[in-house]
């Protein structure tokens, strides 16, 4: 009888302990921010990647808006839809991150919708318009909150997710796929700026999505949707760590600190390299020099080839402005440029890119 007992208690025990994991696996709304953040498996379940992926993007969702434009026409407060992308909430009263592309427009009134439809008028605080990121604000408290990544532990391969405001219509459209590359280099257009360490995916990104999430398998986002190579299937995102940065001179400055030169090159190939018989390796070769600029005022001159910045030769994988994008307006830098077949050492400050 005892036996039957402990039987029969284990068995309770046993359903109960089942019926509670798959309430937690199944309870809406329910975000796993703790539980997948680590690699120990939750209340001793293993999760499939599947199931790894859901709670990911189940724990993103609430964050990420839709972001819609409207331009006022008329006298009558009549409006019409100007523009969408998407954006996502980085604090609990209201910050949202963005593209500067998405609300680059200043006759228009954007609004940011939440996942249960909720729509808040967004005003746009400030801008990197270089970094293409904007910092947008709506009213509320206790809101939910993306969990930042650290872009730069990315490994090509690893599994991606996009979420998106996809054709301005589909919000919160998610897309898989994986790191494709990262510290990409796209120019697209002259009326674009150059994006400098993107991360590339195959994760598919249609029009909508830009300023959307990248999110990993962790729920973390590791960067922001941002610009697709048309017809190749291949989009790139901003890396987590560059927005954290930009974020944080948006708030305390009211604006970005982009370090300028003034200088317009072309990178030194290997082709150039044996046409000129040049010395070394990589370097940026001077094609002109702004008036007025700090690289006229250090005496830089068309023609001549900077070979390195404080030491850190320049490559097709480090070009000039990649380099010079790590340090602020006002660093004193050292140039080493080749000039009439002679080495030479010029120290520069940098300007503030405008």
């Amino acid at each position: 009888m005892q036996k039957s007992s402990s039987k029969s208690l284990i068995l309770i025990i046993t359903l109960v302990t089942s019926l509670n994991i798959g309430l937690w696996w199944a309870r809406p709304g329910v975000t796993a921010s703790i539980p997948f953040r680590s690699s120990v498996p939750t209340k001793g379940v293993a999760l499939s990647d599947d199931q790894q992926g859901i709670l990911a993007v189940r724990s993103v969702k609430p964050a990420v808006v839709s972001i819609i434009g409207n331009r006022p026409y008329g006298t009558n407060g009549a409006e019409t839809q100007a523009n969408s992308g998407t954006g996502f909430i980085i604090s609990s009263d209201g910050y949202v991150v963005t593209n500067y592309h998405v609300v680059a427009d200043p006759g228009v009134n954007y609004k940011a919708v939440l996942l249960d439809g909720k729509s808040l008028s967004a005003k746009v605080v400030s801008a990197d318009k270089y970094g293409d990121i904007a910092l947008l604000k709506v009213d509320g408290t206790g809101m939910a909150t993306i969990w930042w990544g650290n872009s730069d532990s990315l490994e090509t391969g690893q599994t991606v997710f996009a979420i998106g405001n996809a054709l301005g219509k589909y919000q919160h459209t998610v897309t898989k796929g994986v790191v494709s590359g990262v510290d990409r280099n796209v120019v697209l257009d002259s009326t674009r700026p150059r994006y400098q360490q993107l991360i590339e995916t195959d994760a598919a990104i249609n029009p909508g999505n830009s300023g959307g999430p990248l999110v990993n398998m962790q729920g973390e986002v590791v960067g922001m949707n941002t610009i697709v190579e048309q017809g190749t299937g291949l989009g790139f995102s901003i890396p987590s760590n560059y927005i954290k940065t930009s974020i944080d001179q948006l708030k305390n400055l009211g604006k970005t600190n982009h370090a300028y030169v003034g200088v317009q090159y072309v990178l030194v190939d290997s082709v150039a390299k044996e046409k000129n018989d040049f010395p070394f390796d990589g370097g940026a070769y001077v094609s002109s020099v702004a008036t007025g600029s700090p690289a006229e005022h250090a005496g830089l001159r068309a023609g001549d080839v900077i070979i390195s910045v404080n030491g850190e030769a320049l490559t097709q994988d480090h070009q000039l402005d990649v380099v010079v994008a790590k340090y602020v307006a006002g660093n004193q830098v050292l140039l080493k440029i080749y000039r009439n077949s002679v080495q030479l050492d010029l120290g520069l400050i940098l300007g503030e890119y405008k």
